[in-house]
């Protein structure tokens, strides 16, 4: 009986003794299952005696604003504990609406020891402990009461403040403080995020659209406001002379979606993204596509001198430039010469896997975008048969075919005498002409109207078509 006695005034000692070093509460020990207002309760007031207790731990935060829903971290220099699984993180969140504290309390997802540079040793590596933590939603706080009205959504984030302190903790016993801190924060809201990048993709492509000239009038007020409507048509910003570029149509998407994702980042936490190695490949394959392309249809517009100086005779380069506001048709993405063109098939289907892709990895961030090298390949391989398709596409040796037989119509009509000879010779020139037009019209964007396709008016004297080089 001595000795039970003995054993228990070792345990009531050993009790006082732990109790004199530490304090046993519910605070550390509270579970996620608990009761946010008992949670809540508990920790308040050991929160407020580490905030008021000095210490010369560093806390950081890796963005001015906390994205809500994200799991986000603090970043405590000097590490705090070498034994994590003995330390106590407790905190909450307090949002002031209408005189009123709305809490929520500190999620917190685990705690890690990491290994940074030392800001006063370049050399050298300091650890440094890492406190990951979820991110709350304003409409978290009291049961949606910090909610903002929808039509103020431009309100993108709210001033709140994070009360957080670590505490030493051991078979139930709170111990000494590590650090406490009051950081004021900025949490910003997803849905009025997404609604601002929509916003700022509609104004850009608005630009796109406003930039391509003015809308020739129309008899009637609701024909012009189709027209302009027709300005926003992707084919119509795209291309020219009422001609869809498929290549500038990619270089748009993909611009947009990038800047777009980059915007959003931005409103969410504050900071502009690094762009991964991938995503700056794919831009840069697109860039060189549309810029191959337009070489390549620059190349082909390199006229014979012999048949340059015929056309200038003719005064076909003197004919209205086609209008820029014509009406382009999505067919055209898909058309080279009116056939269906199996390299610009290719192009747009790839382009269009690679888009959505992008916008759903990209919208938590940018630098981690990864795309295979296989899809990445088979990305340049279709760009280079579409640039090859391009160029393939030769109109200009059949119209300087075409023009070569115009000069020796011409020339024919100016040495006959027999007056029915001249009409045939006359009808079969206009008919050449405007085959030859066709193709004028189509590689140098001017309309020529039905007078440039008649024989000019110094036909009757001899010489005045110059045989071209190469002629027959």
């Amino acid at each position: 009986m001595r000795h039970l006695l003995c054993m228990l005034a070792c345990l009531l000692a050993i009790g006082g003794a732990r109790a004199a070093d530490g304090i046993v509460d519910a605070a550390c020990a509270a579970r996620d299952g608990d009761d946010p207002a008992a949670q809540l309760a508990a920790v308040r007031g050991p929160i407020a005696v580490a905030i008021g207790t000095l210490d010369n731990a560093r806390v950081t935060l890796p963005s001015p604003s906390l994205a809500s829903g994200t799991v986000t971290y603090l970043d405590i220099s000097p590490s705090i504990a070498q034994q994590l699984d003995k330390v106590c993180v407790l905190g909450y969140f307090e949002l002031a609406r209408g005189g009123a504290a709305l809490t929520v309390p500190l999620v917190v997802e685990s705690v890690q020891t990491v290994k940074d540079d030392d800001p006063h040793d370049g050399g050298a590596i300091q650890p440094s402990t890492r406190v990951y933590f979820r991110v709350p939603a304003i409409d978290d706080f009291g049961r949606g009461l910090g909610r903002q009205p929808f039509w103020k959504f431009w309100e993108r984030d709210a001033a709140l403040h994070l009360k957080v302190a670590a505490f030493a903790y051991a078979d139930g016993v709170r111990g000494h403080v590590y650090f406490g801190r009051d950081l004021p924060v900025t949490v910003s809201s997803k849905g009025a995020s997404a609604v601002a990048a929509l916003l700022f993709a509609a104004f850009f492509y608005g630009v796109a659209g406003a930039a391509i000239g003015p809308v020739a009038r129309a008899p009637d007020a609701g024909r012009r406001g189709r027209a302009r409507w027709r300005r926003l048509l992707p084919w119509n910003i795209t291309g020219s002379n009422g001609q869809a570029s498929l290549s500038q149509l990619q270089m748009l998407l993909f611009t947009l979606i990038v800047a777009t994702l980059l915007f959003y980042q931005w409103l969410r936490t504050g900071l502009l993204q690094d762009l991964s190695t991938d995503l700056l490949y794919l831009i840069g394959i697109s860039t060189a596509g549309t810029a191959a392309t337009q070489a390549a249809t620059a190349i082909r517009k390199n006229l014979e001198p012999a048949i340059y100086q015929y056309v200038q005779q003719l005064g076909w380069f003197t004919a209205p430039i086609a209008d820029a506001q014509s009406r382009g048709r999505p067919s055209g993405l898909l058309l080279t010469n009116k056939r269906f063109d199996i390299y610009k098939f290719q192009m747009l289907v790839f382009t269009c896997v690679i888009a959505a892709y992008v916008i759903a990895s990209g919208a938590d961030e940018l630098g981690n975008v990864q795309i295979s090298a296989t899809l990445l390949t088979l990305m340049g391989m279709s760009q280079g048969a579409y640039v090859g398709g391009r160029a393939a596409a030769d109109l200009l040796t059949p119209l300087q075919d075409q023009l070569r037989g115009m000069q020796a119509l011409q020339q024919r009509y100016a040495a006959a005498a027999d007056a029915q000879v001249r009409e045939e010779l006359r009808g079969q020139f206009r008919q050449a002409a405007a085959q030859a037009g066709a193709m004028f019209e189509t590689m140098f964007g001017r309309v020529l109207p039905p007078a440039m396709l008649d024989l000019p008016p110094d036909a009757d004297v001899p010489g005045a078509a110059a045989p071209a080089a190469g002629a027959a």
